[in-house]
């Protein structure tokens, strides 16, 4: 089963444009259509007939939120790709707040962790969304890969700079899996002297 996090924006719509990212790196997720949803373009590269795909949208919730709308067009925008593919799709979120405190961001990842199954291929989005969201889904899934045996396949920053009027210049898409393998690796050097773990640092970062 493929599992898909997806962090959605709670800016305005309007805000929300569709984009061709053209990709930096690996090219077997790179998409020549526009998407709104980043991600939707690489599931569209992957996705299979019949293949069940769990897509999970985190919302950040708020007075001024506009994530429910949001979470609304990419949804049908992904259900347009899969017409003409035919996954198995199934749908689910999980409410957060603004407010970083410890006790939001407890119970953000006890909420994504059990939503995580085991043997998943977890496939993340963290294009859009508030730094600390970014950081507790990235411990999310550091846990399911720990005890839960699944792989980490995708996780997938989508980039583009606004000037002025809303235009937008340089978009591109980066699969940044190599950063949570790197802070992975970081995580298990133990008792390693520095001068070591300086070395296997550097032998990582030329690969």
């Amino acid at each position: 089963m493929k599992v898909v996090i997806v962090i959605i924006p709670a800016k305005s719509p309007g805000g929300v444009k569709a984009i061709t990212y053209p990709v930096d790196g690996n090219k077997a997720i790179e998409y020549n259509k526009p998407v709104r949803c980043p991600i939707n373009g690489v599931l569209a590269r992957t996705m299979k007939k019949d293949e069940e795909v769990r897509i999970i949208y985190i919302l950040a919730k708020g007075e001024n939120s506009k994530c429910e709308q949001n979470k609304r067009i990419f949804l049908q925008e992904l259900e347009e790709i899969n017409a003409g593919i035919g996954a198995k799709l199934e749908y689910d979120e999980i409410e957060t707040s603004f407010e970083p405190t410890k006790r939001t961001i407890n119970k953000f990842l006890l909420d994504l962790t059990e939503k995580i199954p085991g043997e998943a291929e977890v496939y993340a989005d963290i294009t859009y969304g508030y730094k600390p969201e970014s950081l507790a889904l990235l411990c999310a899934i550091r846990f399911a890969e720990e005890f839960r045996n699944v792989n980490i396949e995708y996780i997938i920053y989508g980039k583009a700079e606004f000037i002025a009027k809303g235009e937008i210049i340089n978009p591109k898409i980066f699969d940044i899996s190599a950063l949570y393998y790197l802070f992975k690796m970081l995580g298990s050097m133990g008792t390693t002297d520095d001068e070591t773990a300086s070395n296997i640092l550097k032998k990582f970062l030329v690969m």
